[in-house]
C-alpha cells in the first residue's frame, strides 16, 4: 500500500478526516476499527493489519476506494 493512502487510512481510524465508500461491508470495517482505537489508540497497528487483510481479500474494493482515499 502507498505510504501516503496508508497515512490516510491511518487519519479515517482515528477521525480525523472522513470517509464514506459506496462498499457497504468497507464502511462497517471502518466504523469498527474506529471504535476499536477510541477505545485504546495503541490499536493503530492491528487495525492496520485488519484493514490489509480485508483489502489483499476484495481487490476491487480495495482498488476503488484507496483511489479515492489517495485524493483526500
Amino acid at each position: 500500500m502507498d505510504p501516503a493512502v496508508q497515512e490516510k487510512l491511518m487519519r479515517i481510524l482515528k477521525k480525523e478526516l472522513k470517509y464514506s465508500s459506496m462498499n457497504l461491508a468497507f464502511n462497517m470495517l471502518i466504523a469498527k476499527l474506529q471504535k476499536r482505537i477510541a477505545e485504546d489508540p495503541g490499536n493503530m497497528d492491528s487495525c492496520m493489519e485488519e484493514m490489509e487483510a480485508f483489502l489483499a481479500k476484495y481487490p476491487i474494493v480495495a482498488k476503488v476506494d484507496l483511489a479515492n482515499i489517495a485524493v483526500l
